[in-house]
Parts: C-alpha cells; structure tokens; sequence
C-alpha cells in the first residue's frame, strides 16, 4: 500500500514538473505575451533592394570637360527623422528578402545589454531588438566589422526563422544580399558564409583593422565543415572589404552562436 502511494505522489511530482517545463518554454519564447507592433509600423512588403550598379551614396560626378556635377541625392526609404524622434537610438533599418527581415537596429549609447530585452520604444520586451554594442561599433557601420545580434525566437521574430532559411537546399544558388539603410547613405552587403561558433566575443578577441587577423579569421571561416556550415567561394571576402555579421544562437545548442557573415560589395 506504501508504495503504492508513493508511486503516485512520485507521478503527480513528474506531472507538475512537466507541466512547469512546458510553462517555461512558452513564456521564455514568447508566446504567452501579447503581440505588439514594433516601431515603425512599416511593413516588409514596402522595400526593395537599391540598385547593386547605382551608387548609394549621392556624390558629385565629373563629366567630360572636368567639371562636377550633382547627382540624384541619397534619399533613404527609411523615415528616420520620425524613428529617431520616438528613438535616437534607432540608427539603421536591416532588410533582407530571404528570410524576411525588415527591422530598425539599435545602438545604445551606454548600456551594450539593454537591447537583449527592450524594443524600439525602450519598452521590455521579451524578444529585445536587433542592436550593436556600443563598446565595440561606431554608429555608421564604417567599422571594418560590424556585428548585429538578435534572439533567435521560436516563434519567428528576429533572427527566428535565418538559420532554417539559410539551411534550405539551394538556398546559396544565387547571391544573397543584405541591406543596410541609413540616414545618410545604404550599404549593400553580400552573403558569403554561414557557421557554427563558440560564444567567445568577436570583435573583444579579432582587431579586424590588422590584415593578419582579418585573413586569419576568414582562413578560418573557410576551413569549416559540418552542419549550419555554408561557404561562398566567389564571395570569399579580401582584406579591405567591410564585414558584416549577424550573431544569433544556434538551434540545438544555445551556448552556440550562429553566425551569417557578409562583405560589402
């Protein structure tokens, strides 16, 4: 009869932690929370890509007689003196087509950490924002590696669904590009490489200024095989080209990072 009982109370303790486990999952992930629109309120289906020929930055041209002349002047799609009003913060906008990624990116002046859970409002959020840090990266991506994190939500949002994307059979058959918008100007960068990697600080350990380490790191970008490993041979980027790179966790293992690689072309 003892241990009868005692099966029983040993199956509802079971039950209850199972039923805490799954509790946690959701609400970890973010789904128990509801939906919010993020700042801004436009939508992926409004971008396109800019010109990969026409420059993006508007620049005085020379023509034949070698006199300058004005060219068309850069004028972002992005709204930024609005985002920048509700947020100074908010300083460039990510778009990609595959996956579908159209998000502000945010840069806090004094805290590298506080966009892990505050959105584009400065609300807590459980999903953060995309964001650089500070201590490492200058607010205009002129540095000669910039990185972007983001959480890898299960439920899409932010880096959610890039891993899996970029994992799809025949996805690297054409070139795949990034978009950078700005204030002043947009970067077009593209992918050449995805990989696994430890959650060591990048830019902390690698001073991508030195020629030997940006080769060193690309060397080994390059010699990297196995699963979530996809290399870009005719985009393998030379010293000089700025890098870009998106962090997120890897699925399966989130003491990973995994790690979306471009250069600006």
């Amino acid at each position: 009869m003892k241990n009868r009982i005692l099966w029983i109370l040993l199956s509802v303790l079971l039950f209850a932690g199972a039923i805490v486990l799954v509790a946690y999952f959701v609400w970890a992930n973010g789904y128990m929370k509801p939906v919010t629109e993020s700042v801004p309120s436009t939508t992926y289906a409004e971008f396109t890509y800019p010109s990969l020929t026409s420059p993006v930055i508007g620049t005085a041209a020379t023509d034949e007689a070698g006199e300058s002349s004005e060219t068309t002047p850069y004028v972002s799609p992005i709204d930024f003196e609005s985002l920048q009003a509700i947020n100074p913060d908010i300083i460039g906008w990510i778009y990609m087509e595959r996956p579908e990624i159209s998000l502000p990116i945010l840069r806090s002046p004094d805290d590298d950490s506080f966009y892990l859970y505050h959105n584009a409002e400065r609300a807590y959020e459980r999903s953060g924002s995309l964001f650089v840090e500070h201590n490492y990266n200058s607010d205009d991506f002129s540095d000669m590696c910039t990185v972007i994190y983001g959480h890898r939500m299960s439920n899409g949002s932010m880096f959610g669904t890039m891993q899996a994307t970029m994992s799809e059979p025949g996805f690297f058959d054409t070139p795949q590009y990034i978009v950078i918008y700005q204030p002043e100007c947009s970067r077009i960068f593209q992918i050449c490489a995805t990989i696994p990697r430890d959650n060591s600080h990048l830019l902390y350990y690698n001073d991508f200024n030195d020629r030997s380490v940006y080769d060193g790191f690309i060397a080994d970008v390059y010699s990297q095989t196995g699963v979530a490993v996809n290399l870009v041979e005719d985009a393998r980027p030379e010293y000089g080209e700025r890098l870009l790179i998106l962090s997120s966790c890897l699925w399966g293992d989130r003491s990973q990072r995994y790690l979306v690689i471009a250069r600006e072309i």
